[in-house]
């Protein structure tokens, strides 16, 4: 397994995101695990279009590089035509398996859980800032989040608080929801009232809440 860092390497068009993305944004993968800078983001729709290209990248490939593309695939691009923002993703080197177990024991003892470090106070073009956090933890979690684990959504924007993860599998299996939860929806949709995701690990069973924040 490789840690990987990726950034924000050009961008031809104009990024809509709120705040717009910039060269250098950046957020790395460690082992399954997705961490933010103090104080920077992640672009939801940028993330979607990439996690495709994130797990492969993060193990060594077997295959023939004569018969496999991903090999030499280093950029992935944001859906959005108008914007086109390039991201470059690098490998940092392999993961001490010894010093991971170290650094999320240290995770747990230092983690603040009920603590909103973010500004939530305005709407993003009227869209609802929500917060994902993990409810409860059924079984065994390979990434090792506990309970009360966050993430917040504002406009477009992923934020995870400082020296925290949250696992990229966890996160992928709540993001298609996210959009349709910012929004009014009406009386029937099944969305509506339904706020429980649960992981896509059936040994781990993480059961995250989406809240819709005031």
């Amino acid at each position: 397994m490789y840690e990987l860092k990726i950034s924000v390497k050009k961008i031809m068009g104009v990024c809509t995101s709120h705040p717009p993305c910039v060269p250098g944004d950046s957020f790395s993968v460690l082992d399954g695990d997705i961490r933010v800078p103090e104080g920077g983001s992640i672009c939801m729709w940028a993330l979607q279009s990439m996690l495709p290209v994130i797990t492969p990248k993060e193990r060594s490939i077997a295959e023939d590089p004569n018969q496999d593309w991903l090999w030499r695939v280093h950029h992935v691009q944001c859906p959005d035509p108008e914007g086109r923002v390039i991201y470059k993703l690098e490998r940092k080197g392999k993961i001490d398996k010894s010093m991971r177990s170290v650094e999320k024991v240290e995770d747990k003892i230092t983690a603040s859980h009920e603590v909103t470090p973010f500004d939530l106070s305005e709407r993003i073009n009227g869209l609802r800032n929500l917060r994902v956090v993990v409810e409860e933890v059924q079984g065994t979690c390979t990434s090792e989040m506990v309970k009360g684990d966050f993430f917040l959504l504002q406009g477009g924007r992923i934020y995870i608080p400082h020296q925290r993860h949250f696992c990229l599998y966890a996160l992928h299996s709540v993001l298609p929801l996210l959009p349709a939860k910012q929004r009014p929806l009406k009386d029937g949709d099944w969305l509506k009232e339904d706020n429980h995701v649960i992981c896509p690990d059936p040994a781990g069973n993480v059961v995250m809440r989406i809240e819709i924040l005031p």
